[in-house]
């Protein structure tokens, strides 16, 4: 008898892809109002437009990266022109004790990565940040970040990545984006 895997995933909030939001296995998740069980998906699926989902192989590269596992960082999604990611929140990490904030550089790493990430899941390799502009607009609070990330332009050596980080823990608010940025990103060897 074949075992079946299963992944928690958020019943009611499909991300920006039309995708359910997947949770890595193992993780807490908030809340198990909105939580169903649900059978895996196989490795070479691809969401409703067709594009070819690459979050494996990105979570792969980032699990191996100390930042990323010291902060609990999940890639919840990449296709070949979007990524989705999460930084949990940690008291450690507040940058302004009086307004109660994350620092900035909290913010920026999120933007950096999940730019990243939709062209690490193209080339299947780490890509170098060319240059990174962070925009920020309010503070983020004690709550999980999450980052959208938006392939702008793709050639064979640069890539542009456009990234909107929200603050909460409602993925599906959308009204709470605290910074955008756009990242670029060296995609090959000269």
């Amino acid at each position: 008898m074949k075992e079946r895997n299963t992944v928690r995933s958020a019943q009611a909030c499909p991300d920006s892809f039309g995708l359910r939001i997947p949770f890595a296995p193992g993780r807490p998740t908030t809340g198990t109002s909105m939580v169903e069980e649900r059978e895996a998906p196989e490795p070479d699926r691809t969401n409703p437009s067709g594009e070819a989902d690459r979050t494996a192989i990105v979570r792969e590269l980032y699990d191996r990266i100390p930042f990323h596992r010291a902060h609990d960082i999940e890639v919840l999604a990449v296709t070949p022109r979007r990524a989705e990611t999460r930084f949990p929140f940690d008291e450690s990490l507040i940058g302004n004790p009086d307004l109660e904030v994350l620092h900035g550089g909290v913010v920026s790493s999120l933007v950096d990565l999940t730019g990243a990430a939709v062209f690490i899941g193209r080339v299947e390799d780490y890509t170098p940040t060319v240059d990174l502009r962070v925009n920020y607009l309010t503070g983020a609070g004690k709550r999980p970040l999450y980052a959208n990330a938006t392939v702008q332009r793709s050639g064979s050596s640069i890539g542009v990545a456009h990234v909107e980080v929200e603050s909460g823990d409602d993925v599906c608010a959308g009204d709470d984006v605290c910074a955008t940025g756009t990242g670029v990103y060296k995609l090959a060897d000269d």
